[in-house]
């Protein structure tokens, strides 16, 4: 299961969405007066969905580093034993791509339990902070070089822009004074080859090979809002809500996952490197 919600954290980093040839409808924000209201009509741009994507593709091809926070809500239940399961995380992130490194904080609470954890992750490899044994743990290279190979691969979402076009006439587009907004919402059956073709591209060939895992998710609904920057053309919100099961080991877990992420620090995020301390104390962890 987890190795799935891996995959599908992947999948959004690489969503940036279709293409076509009608311009964005201006958001009715307020009743306004008429001079508001021209003023709108005045900052409206006439590009065209397909121009944004094209443009928004390569400010993305371009991207050398952002951070992004993110919230994200999870309800987890499996009808054979009847369990139920919510997860909050809140996650603060640096980002850099070249070379590809991130740095994050996240707080994850469950019943009533809460966990801060501490990662790197960098060429050196993948390190956290198990809290409750006050400890780094470094990966296995073998796991931080499959991770590393997946993520460096997950940077680049111009091919899967071209890949998206079959779902031109599910997206609404809109506008207001600084962004273009474009929403989705699309039935599972419809996304579920389009989720598994790009995981099985994203994953290391050993995992990739191993097909059960994906033929296991089925995604029952999803919805994205994507916010793109009318100066710089890069993503500023992305939104999703996603229902989805997993099936292992013929046990059905249902979930479903809302996800508010906010974008910001572009190319202005400093080379990431692990402490020293980390590197000195940390411990192998045994998989």
């Amino acid at each position: 299961m987890k190795k799935s919600l891996a995959i599908l954290t992947g999948f959004l980093m690489v969503l940036m969405l279709t293409a076509c040839n009608e311009t964005a409808k201006p958001v009715n924000e307020s009743a306004a007066g008429t001079e508001n209201e021209e003023a709108k009509k005045e900052e409206a741009s006439e590009m065209t969905l397909e121009e944004v994507l094209k443009k928004s593709t390569e400010a993305s091809e371009e991207l050398k580093s952002f951070s992004v926070k993110m919230d994200m809500s999870q309800e987890m239940s499996s009808g054979a034993e009847g369990e139920n399961m919510n997860i909050d995380s809140v996650i603060d992130m640096n980002v850099t791509t070249e070379p590809m490194a991130f740095y994050q904080k996240m707080t994850m609470s469950m019943a009533e339990e809460s966990y801060d954890i501490e990662s790197y992750f960098t060429e050196e490899g993948m390190f956290l902070y198990e809290a409750a044994k006050q400890q780094w743990m470094k990966f296995p290279k073998e796991m931080s070089d499959d991770l590393l190979q997946m993520s460096s691969q997950q940077t680049n979402p111009g091919e899967e822009l071209k890949k998206l076009q079959e779902f031109v006439d599910d997206f609404t587009f809109e506008q207001d004074a600084k962004s273009y907004i474009l929403k989705l919402k699309a039935d599972g059956e419809k996304f579920n080859d389009f989720v598994k073709e790009t995981a099985a591209e994203t994953l290391p060939p050993e995992l990739a090979a191993n097909g059960e895992m994906l033929d296991n998710m089925n995604i029952k609904g999803v919805e994205y809002e994507i916010v793109i920057d009318k100066e710089t053309f890069y993503p500023s919100v992305l939104n999703m809500i996603m229902d989805m099961e997993i099936t292992a080991e013929g046990q059905t877990i249902s979930m479903k996952q809302n996800m508010n992420g906010q974008y910001s620090n572009y190319n202005k995020v400093e080379a990431i490197a692990v402490p020293q301390e980390v590197l000195d104390t940390a411990v192998e962890m045994e998989m």
